[in-house]
C-alpha cells in the first residue's frame, strides 16, 4: 500500500508538471495569431527595460517586428514604417515631443515625428506610456495626448501582455460570438491558457451548481463582449478564475465589472486566482467591487460555493 501510494505521487507530480511544461510551451507558440507587422521605434534610455519586454511580448504573439537600424535616416524610417500596419512609441522621462525636449534629436524623437507624418487609415500610430503618470518630469505627455487625432492610439496600460491584446484588439477585425443565452447558478470565465486547472475546479463545481463556462482564446479573433454582456445576467453569479494569466484576468475582471454596471450590475462577481501563481495583495484593489479570492484549486470550488451562498441568500 505505501508503495503504491508513493509510485502514485510520483506519478501525480510527472503529470503537474508535463501540465506545466505544456502551458509554458503553448504561451511561449503565442498569445495571438493574428499576423500583423509592426514598427517598434527607438525609446529613451529610462524605458529601454520596457521595451525589451514589450519586443518579447509582440514575438511571443507572433507579430512581425521591425526596429530601425542603427544609421538609418528619416527617409529610411519611413520607408521601413511604411511596410508595416503600425508603430509603437513608448513614453518615458525624456521629452521627444517639444523642439526644446531633450529627447527632440534622438531617434526616438525622430521615428515619432515620422510616424505622425504619415499615420492614417492604412497605418495606425499606438502611444503607449507604460507608468500612467503625468509628473513634472513628462509634463510633455499632455501635449502628446491633446495631439492624438484618429488612427492614432494612446493608451497607458501597465501591462506589456495587455497593451498587445489591446493593439491586436484595434488592429483585428474580429467577428461576434454567437452563442445561447443560458439560465445558470454560475458563469465561469477563464482563459484557454488555464483550461487544465479550470476543468478541474469545473468538474467539482458542477456537482453542486448549474455552470455556464466560458473560455477566453486569444489565439481566436473572436469579440465575446456581447455574449458576456447578455450571458452575466441570466446567471446568478460571475467568477473569473486565472491561474497563469494573471496580467489578463485582472484587466479582464474590471472590464467586465465595468460592462455589468459598475456598483449598480445585477450580478455579483468574484475573482479567483490560483495560490501557486496569484497572491492576495495583487487583488486588493478589487475590494468594494468584486469578491477577490486566492486559494488552492482543490478549495476554490467551496469558496465559489459559499460566495454563491451569501449573495443568494
Amino acid at each position: 500500500m505505501e508503495l503504491f501510494f508513493a509510485v502514485f505521487v510520483i506519478y501525480k507530480d510527472v503529470i503537474c508538471a508535463r501540465t506545466k511544461i505544456q502551458l509554458l510551451l503553448y504561451m511561449d507558440i503565442g498569445l495571438f495569431s493574428q499576423p500583423i507587422k509592426v514598427f517598434l521605434a527607438d525609446v529613451s534610455d529610462d524605458v529601454a527595460a520596457k521595451r525589451e519586454k514589450l519586443l518579447a511580448v509582440l514575438r511571443n504573439a507572433r507579430m512581425q517586428v521591425e526596429v530601425a537600424d542603427k544609421d538609418a535616416d528619416d527617409e529610411a524610417v519611413g520607408a521601413q514604417m511604411k511596410s508595416c500596419d503600425c508603430s509603437v512609441h513608448i513614453l518615458g522621462n525624456v521629452d521627444i515631443y517639444n523642439p526644446d525636449g531633450g529627447g527632440y534629436d534622438t531617434a526616438a524623437g525622430s521615428q515619432y515625428r515620422v510616424a505622425k507624418a504619415i499615420q492614417g487609415d492604412n497605418f495606425k500610430m499606438f502611444v503607449w506610456n507604460p507608468s500612467g503618470v503625468i509628473g513634472q518630469a513628462n509634463q510633455y505627455v499632455n501635449d502628446i495626448r491633446r495631439g492624438i487625432v484618429e488612427n492614432t492610439v494612446y493608451s497607458s496600460k501597465p501591462s506589456p501582455i495587455v497593451f498587445v491584446e489591446e493593439l491586436r484588439g484595434i488592429m483585428s477585425v474580429r467577428s461576434k460570438m454567437q452563442q445561447q443565452i443560458e439560465k445558470k447558478d454560475v458563469f465561469f470565465i477563464y482563459n484557454d491558457l488555464d483550461r487544465n486547472t479550470s476543468n478541474d475546479i469545473l468538474n467539482m463545481l458542477e456537482d453542486v451548481l448549474s455552470v455556464a463556462k466560458l473560455s477566453i482564446s486569444m489565439n481566436s479573433d473572436t469579440d465575446y463582449t456581447e455574449y458576456i454582456k447578455n450571458q452575466l445576467p441570466g446567471c446568478k453569479i460571475g467568477v473569473i478564475y486565472y491561474d497563469y494569466a494573471g496580467d489578463w484576468a485582472l484587466s479582464f475582471a474590471r472590464q467586465i465589472w465595468k460592462d455589468n454596471g459598475g456598483k449598480s450590475g445585477r450580478t455579483p462577481l468574484f475573482i479567483v486566482g490560483n495560490s501557486q501563481h496569484a497572491t492576495a495583495e495583487s487583488l486588493k484593489s478589487f475590494k468594494g467591487i468584486m469578491e477577490p479570492d486566492v486559494n488552492e484549486i482543490s478549495l476554490i470550488p467551496l469558496d465559489i460555493k459559499v460566495f454563491f451562498d451569501k449573495v443568494s441568500s
